[in-house]
């Protein structure tokens, strides 16, 4: 399986060592950047969801075996924040950094190469249900803390809720939900259409994953101190969720370890920490120079627990 897994690693290198050398603007990134997040990824999730039948996306026992992973890091996470000393709303950040996976910019090309153009579905899916809850609960958690700012919590609830449906990734998926819904069939020139632009996602999102990991300053963070504060996070990421996830689907759903599902649920639980936690962490000022770490610490130790995965699904 590392024949599968290395590919996706070398894209992103590829894209790391492209940063490093050309040295290019700030504003050439964020083009990359945005043709991902807005319009290659989103392509892909909505003609996956729209193609869909009803029974595929409410599969209650992947959703729960996905959102049961989740919860417990982010709950893990909190959990090591009590015994550190880092209190709330700070604390969201640490437990985000212990359940939000590189679901898009890494997952969905992954398991798509993995197992096929079949993983699709429930690699949107899983997209979106690790978005949500981590991302609402961190914008809630500071929104409630937040002294400056006296605001209900039905505004500030409302206000994440927004921030999440106004995500493109979310909001291909709201899209998308509408054909199987009413059960219409999407016409051959969007099919097409959406198909055409899907295709680049995978190795476009690696690429640009590389390109964000590059810009990440944290050489001099590089410390035994720091590793050993971050081992228990990325540990909880990489290891405690996806077993959680399992544990869940196979033992307490009776999943089939056959059915696609299971795996994608399983693969996408056990993903690296995700660049979203840096973009949080920059916006509320705290971790910053930590979770740049924790995400390459994330990333080198995929290449064997990835693979290790992939091997035995």
């Amino acid at each position: 399986m590392i024949t599968t897994v290395l590919p996706i690693f070398l894209v992103i290198l590829t894209g790391f060592i492209f940063a490093k050398k050309e040295k290019f603007s700030s504003e050439a990134e964020h083009l990359i950047n945005s043709y991902v997040l807005n319009v290659a990824l989103p392509a892909l999730l909505f003609l996956s969801v729209a193609n869909a039948n009803i029974e595929e996306l409410l599969n209650w026992k992947f959703l729960l075996m996905t959102l049961s992973g989740i919860i417990f890091a982010y709950i893990f996470g909190l959990i090591y924040s009590i015994f550190t000393n880092i209190k709330s709303p700070k604390s969201a950040i640490i437990a985000m950094a212990s359940c939000y996976g590189t679901t898009g910019y890494m997952g969905i090309p992954l398991v798509i190469i993995a197992f096929g153009t079949v993983a699709t579905l429930p690699a949107a899916l899983a997209t979106i249900l690790h978005n949500i809850p981590a991302i609402m609960a961190v914008i809630i958690t500071f929104g409630i803390m937040n002294q400056e700012k006296k605001q209900s919590k039905l505004i500030i609830i409302k206000n994440a809720l927004l921030t999440i449906v106004k995500n493109p990734l979310s909001l291909s998926v709201l899209i998308g939900l509408f054909f199987p819904a009413f059960s219409i069939e999407l016409p051959e020139v969007i099919v097409n259409f959406t198909n055409f632009l899907g295709v680049a996602a995978g190795p476009t999102a690696l690429f640009a994953l590389g390109i964000g990991l590059a810009k990440l300053e944290n050489k001099k963070h590089f410390k035994i101190k720091i590793f050993s504060k971050l081992f228990p996070i990325v540990f909880i990421k990489i290891l405690i969720q996806p077993l959680i996830t399992f544990f869940v689907g196979f033992y307490l759903l009776n999943m089939n370890s056959d059915d696609i599902y299971f795996k994608v649920a399983i693969i996408m639980s056990a993903l690296p920490i995700g660049a979203g936690v840096y973009v949080f962490a920059n916006k509320y000022d705290y971790y910053k120079e930590e979770s740049s770490i924790a995400i390459i610490i994330s990333l080198l130790i995929t290449i064997i627990t990835l693979t290790f995965l992939l091997e035995m699904l």
